[in-house]
């Protein structure tokens, strides 16, 4: 089986960051992106001025509170682009880095096993491309398993101090990750029509 992996990586300075990681797929490509950040505080502020920003664009409040409760990609790259370009440069008030790397499927038949291997194949990739200690927060699989297989491989890297499997509807971080994963996937398969990139 014939696969390319791809990751662009911006090193980050200091001290232990956060990694936010999520994954996407679509026909051609299984993608793992992480949102590398200095402190939760500076995602949680962006949010905070984001929903403001969002407060005044003109929808029902039923909406708006779907909008603010998923803030999925699926969600935001069909209806709300303009929310989600809002949501893009919130990002550019503190220093962040966009990581990630990718598995081209060559249209091969990706099962369930595939796409775990995959995963922490391309997650581990990531890790290893850091210059600085990290924790790591991912998206729930609701697979405990697969999660417990994910942090002992997470944590096996000297780089990581700490690896977590949470909720995207309660950590911020993973609420901007699942959307930067869009970003790289419409990029990739050349359907970014609105810039998001």
């Amino acid at each position: 089986m014939k696969f390319r992996l791809w990751a662009i990586i911006f090193f980050g300075v200091g001290f232990d960051m956060y990694l936010f990681v999520d994954e996407t797929e679509c026909p051609e490509y299984f993608i793992v992106t992480g949102l590398l950040v200095n402190s939760r505080q500076d995602v949680e502020l962006a949010y905070k001025r984001f929903k403001k920003k969002v407060d005044t664009i003109k929808i029902s409040p039923k909406k708006k509170a779907i909008l603010f409760t998923e803030f999925k990609s699926t969600l935001m790259d069909k209806h709300y682009q303009k929310a989600k370009a809002e949501m893009l440069c919130g990002l550019n008030e503190f220093e962040y880095y966009v990581v990630f790397s990718c598995f081209e499927k060559k249209n091969i038949r990706f099962v369930q096993e595939e796409k775990e291997s995959t995963y922490l194949l391309l997650i581990s990739r990531i890790i290893s491309s850091l210059s600085k200690k990290v924790d790591v927060v991912f998206d729930r699989f609701n697979k405990k398993d697969f999660e417990m297989h994910i942090i002992g491989t997470l944590i096996s890297f000297n780089k990581v101090s700490s690896a977590l499997a949470t909720d995207s509807q309660t950590e911020i971080g993973l609420k901007y990750v699942d959307n930067l994963c869009s970003v790289v996937r419409l990029k990739k398969t050349n359907q970014d029509e609105h810039d998001f990139y």
